[in-house]
């Protein structure tokens, strides 16, 4: 079939078009590599225009044209064209880069059936909005196959992410933090984000789960699962009860377990399970280097020798062996004599022994008489050892700032600062001035009702890059300190110095600052509240951006700009000339439920939505591709 084609091209005159003609029929057919052709951003296009428009079956264009896919070749398709490029992939079994799912998922139709549905990429689903999917049945059909997906394509705790676990939640009708076993299941990988919350009252079925997720657990689902775990109500029961098995089954949550639960382990169970666990290390990976060393010291622990047992701490000390510290030396009589701790000069091995003792003696934290005395001895403790204190003297926040200034020490101090808060305590100038070398990113370190305590004066010291990894909670906050703080400030001075806390402003402060001329830059707007955002026109978001506006374009497959695209009718993005898509086509109606309810106990779980309904009787005046 492909030589009655061949035979003019090869047969004319030899010219740039016609060689270029053959090249392109070639890679259509499959007969060279596509890098080959690859010249210009030009001849890319063309290449796949001429290649998707050339086949009658996608499937059979070659493997390379997929791999090599940019959004620019994706917005020069139709949707119909993507849809059977996204099919092709799937039948073909390619696995494309994060960014290419993304592309061909804002040129897909906005209407997919379940057929056409099952016929995708599962990890493209995931680019997909859910509210494309309304009603039960819909939704259910969306979410039993983003179970199967591969969730870590979108990075932990992003807004996508979030988005999918609030939906696949409201459509599964989870209300509280309680979920079954079928829930579980059908969240599939999203399970993994499940707050501690859920860890807390769902033990029994999410600690089997969450045994097996590849990612990091975040704090709160730490704490959550140490204290089911401490508590011995659950299917594993209490840690002295543990066997080999046990330390199997729990997997990867070995790795969070805290000394008062590993010290509760028989020693001949984690002595068998170190030995099981060296001859196959790959099982834990990573982890086995914070695990072995806390099992094998308890494991290995010996009786102290008659006549070593110390009654005060002195300089005899320094002569003992590790293995006799270890066994001799008594936790409380450290708390007692830590001035003397302190003067002595042990070696830093010695004194991680001493750290040991004092943790085993107070597992749920140093009171704070021993706080008080820390002294050198607070640079050998960790921000986890310190979020279990309770701190309420600011002279002892002093102290210590003042033995940790210089010393690498940033996480500790912020900890500390955060602990004594959170107890009622109040940030003074003197406490900002010691956290002065530190980056003011420890604002979000601080629990939101803490933030009351913040001088105002620091607002002037924030710059963008400290508010990152602030929680939205945080952030309105921290917009609402700073809008008094600036108080006196006005015109675009006043703009220069809120625009850092802009991610914190309601929709409400947005439009009032769209009527300035302040053309906020990309960077700023890419930084505001999505919940804000979407609720902004296409009219006020161009006040907003004056000039900058054109940058839309190179943001428009990323949120927040994603978001506030999907919440605009094309007609009106259209108007502004860039080229911009993902709007509501002509036709449909956008009902805003605005309902978002925060993981509170009183709160049921649905996340935020928007539907898209068709009207019929627009039917015979639509005229849409």
């Amino acid at each position: 079939m492909a030589l009655p084609t061949a035979r003019p091209l090869l047969g004319s005159c030899g010219s740039p078009i016609c060689s270029r003609s053959f090249l392109l029929l070639l890679l259509s057919l499959g007969w060279i590599p596509r890098l080959q052709t690859q010249t210009t951003k030009t001849s890319q296009e063309a290449t796949l225009l001429h290649a998707v428009n050339g086949a009658a079956d996608f499937a059979s264009l070659p493997t390379g044209l997929f791999l090599g896919l940019t959004c620019e070749e994706v917005s020069d398709l139709s949707m119909e064209q993507a849809k059977g490029l996204a099919m092709a992939v799937r039948q073909k079994n390619i696995t494309l880069r994060g960014h290419q799912l993304r592309c061909l998922a804002r040129r897909l139709p906005r209407h997919l059936t379940d057929e056409e549905l099952n016929a995708l990429p599962l990890d493209l689903l995931l680019f997909l909005n859910p509210a494309m999917f309304p009603g039960q049945q819909a939704c259910a059909h969306f979410f039993s196959l983003i179970s199967k997906a591969n969730v870590d394509v979108l990075p932990r705790r992003s807004l996508e992410r979030q988005r999918l676990l609030m939906e696949a939640l409201k459509c599964q009708g989870v209300y509280g933090f309680q979920v079954s076993e079928a829930d579980v299941r059908a969240l599939g990988g999203l399970a993994c984000d499940l707050p501690g919350k859920f860890v807390a009252r769902s033990s029994e079925v999410l600690l089997p789960w969450l045994a097996g997720c590849q990612g990091p657990l975040d704090q709160s689902q730490e704490k959550a699962v140490r204290e089911v775990l401490r508590s011995g109500r659950t299917q594993y029961g209490p840690p002295s009860k543990w066997s080999v098995s046990t330390l199997d089954a729990l997997q990867s949550l070995v790795a969070v377990l805290d000394e008062s639960i590993v010290q509760s382990i028989p020693k001949d169970v984690k002595a068998e399970w170190l030995q099981h666990i060296s001859r196959d290390p790959s099982r834990l990976g990573s982890k086995l280097t914070v695990i072995h060393p806390r099992f094998r010291r308890d494991a290995e622990q010996k009786a102290c020798p008659p006549g070593k047992e110390p009654y005060k701490v002195d300089e005899d000390l320094i002569f003992y062996q590790n293995w006799e510290l270890e066994a001799c030396v008594d936790g409380t009589m450290l708390a007692r004599q830590m001035d003397l701790v302190n003067e002595i000069p042990f070696t830093y091995e010695q004194l991680s022994i001493f750290k040991h003792k004092l943790d085993k003696t107070y597992p749920q934290g140093y009171p704070e008489s021993l706080i008080q005395q820390l002294g050198h001895f607070f640079r050998y403790v960790s921000p986890e050892d310190i979020h279990q204190w309770n701190v309420t003297s600011p002279d002892t926040v002093k102290t210590l700032l003042k033995v940790s200034k210089g010393q690498k020490m940033n996480a500790q101090a912020i900890a500390l600062v955060a602990c004594y808060l959170r107890g009622g305590g109040q940030l003074d100038e003197d406490m900002v001035k010691a956290l002065g070398d530190i980056p003011l990113s420890y604002l979000c370190d601080f629990s939101p009702q803490d933030l009351h305590s913040v001088p105002s004066s620091v607002m002037w010291l924030v710059g963008p890059q400290d508010l990152d990894k602030c929680s939205q909670r945080h952030l309105g906050l921290l917009y609402q300190k700073a809008c008094s703080a600036f108080q006196n400030v006005s015109g675009l001075e006043y703009f220069e110095k809120i625009k850092t806390f802009l991610g914190g402003a309601s929709v409400k402060d947005l439009r009032a600052l769209s009527q300035h001329n302040v053309s906020m830059d990309i960077a700023t707007f890419k930084r505001l509240q999505v919940d804000s955002l979407v609720g902004l026109s296409v009219a006020e978001v161009q006040k907003l951006l004056g000039p900058n506006i054109v940058d839309l374009k190179t943001e428009e497959d990323k949120s927040p700009v994603r978001d506030w695209l999907f919440r605009q009718h094309q007609k009106d993005l259209d108007r502004l000339g860039l080229g911009l898509q993902g709007g509501i086509p002509n036709g449909y109606l956008v009902l805003d439920f605005n309902v978002r309810e925060a993981f509170s106990s009183r709160a049921s779980l649905l996340g935020p939505g928007f539907v898209l309904i068709w009207i019929p009787a627009l039917l015979p005046a639509l005229r849409l591709s």
